[in-house]
């Protein structure tokens, strides 16, 4: 059976997805594999730079990440918002090139919603929904897709990744997200809104579907009932204010949440908050399906 390895370069991770047909799906996982690197930690110059000990540390784990997908019959490699924004985005690329022998492709903001919304095809936890906003967010950057009766309506890659704004906005990140703090990423996350294509309270419907890094590790932590049904917008504002008032190591040992994503959390908490709050969402769905999905599924029928 044929199977594709799709490596995504982000700004705090870098995965491997294996995936081969699924039998009614476009794409289903065989293997995932998930490097800690946060290249696009620090990334706050103007203009932004991947610096030298990031760039060998993302290309080293590129490397390993090609070697555990050796038996693919292809494979290709993303990369997202924090190489897209760098300005030395060349000197990655060619770190990459170097390290694994493989090409590296940039996507651009427009790419990576496509894909994602492609991705959404594999969920079939999600084939009730047709009009919905789903919210993708990593370290780099927040991806809005707006979907109306099951067509892709809008979307929009804003720099408000959780990496990108606690290293813009966050002195010290293992002490409690105290409501000063929050203020802050709430107004600069406003802010951003307003300047984007989506006004307030734009979303198709109150639904809102949430993928990347910390909404997965969010919906570990909520029960069966609250997923299936639905995640009401004031339980998400309640759990969100309860992790932010958490230092870092309760953070780790009350949510499950890992330590190496864990000082970042609040401020993914406070950017989705003040997100879903602009774009008038009530009812919240969570997805592991996102673009390492889309791009698998692309390779599996072309």
């Amino acid at each position: 059976m044929k199977s594709v390895g799709v490596i995504d370069v982000g700004s705090n991770t870098i995965k491997l997805l294996i995936a081969k047909p699924g039998k009614t799906l476009p794409a289903e996982k065989v293997t995932f594999v998930v490097e800690e690197t946060r290249i696009g930690e620090g990334m706050t110059g103007h203009p932004p730079v991947i610096d030298k000990e990031a760039i060998a540390r993302g290309s080293a784990a590129i490397a390993r990440l090609v070697k555990a997908a050796a038996d693919c019959d292809s494979l290709c490699i993303v990369a997202t918002s924090a190489v897209r924004d760098a300005s030395n985005k060349q000197e990655f690329v060619n770190a990459v090139e170097k390290a694994c022998g493989h090409e590296l492709r940039i996507l651009s903001g427009d790419e990576e919603a496509a894909f994602i919304g492609e991705a959404l095809k594999c969920d079939p936890a999600l084939s009730h929904l047709d009009s919905f906003s789903l919210l993708d967010l990593g370290g780099g950057s927040l991806e809005c897709i707006q979907f109306l009766n099951g067509r892709l309506r809008d979307a929009q890659s804003l720099q408000l990744g959780s990496v990108r704004l606690a290293s813009m906005l966050i002195a010290n990140r293992e002490v409690p997200l105290d409501s000063s703090n929050r203020a802050k990423i709430s107004n600069y996350v406003n802010e951003c809104w307003l300047a984007s294509k989506f006004p307030a309270n734009s979303s198709p419907s109150e639904v809102a579907v949430l993928t990347g890094g910390a909404a997965k590790h969010l919906a570990e932590a909520l029960s069966g009932k609250q997923l299936d049904g639905g995640l009401r917008f004031e339980e998400f504002r309640k759990i969100a204010h309860h992790i932010c008032d958490l230092p870092l190591n309760e953070r780790v040992k009350k949510y499950g949440i890992p330590a190496s994503r864990a000082d970042i959390f609040p401020t993914a908490m406070a950017t989705l908050e003040a997100s879903l709050n602009h774009l008038g969402c009530e009812r919240l769905y969570f997805t592991e399906f996102n673009l390492r999905f889309g791009v698998a599924a692309k390779l599996l029928h072309s």
